[in-house]
């Protein structure tokens, strides 16, 4: 999985939710049927600049998410975002990060007597020191 974030519109989730693509529980969006994990805050994705003056912040075509809005001395309103002097049109959202898969307890013992099995009753060695070497680059 990708260490990529990823922004998902309100009405999109809303969708996803309705036909079951996606399960949240609080604050982690699970993907379905993949299981791909990701932890959710609220953000939005820049559109527009609607006061005409530009957009010297690069803004637009951008997603922040609430705590990056107010290190800019924005307010966020629903539908838009005020930076200073300059008014924004934002889609509101969410912005989810990958939730890390932890091994599970015994991921050792299971892989290692996964590779016992594959390899036959007796247990090398070579296969304890393959298996470790495969679990160290795993994580």
């Amino acid at each position: 999985m990708t260490k990529n974030r990823l922004f998902v519109s309100q009405s999109v989730l809303d969708g996803w939710l309705g036909e079951e693509r996606v399960q949240v529980d609080g604050e982690v969006m699970k993907l379905l049927p993949e299981g791909h994990r990701f932890h959710l805050t609220t953000a939005v994705l820049f559109k527009t600049e609607l006061t005409g003056a530009g957009d010297p912040h690069s803004l637009i075509g951008r997603v922040k998410d609430l705590e990056q809005i107010a290190a800019l001395g924005g307010d966020y309103s629903s539908g838009s975002v005020i930076v200073g002097d300059l008014a924004y049109e934002v889609v509101d959202g969410l912005v989810g990060a990958p939730v890390d898969v932890q091994p599970k307890a015994g991921a050792d013992d299971d892989l290692t007597e996964a590779v016992r099995r594959a390899a036959g009753a007796e247990r090398p060695a070579e296969l304890d020191t393959l298996a470790k070497l495969f679990l160290e680059r795993r994580s």
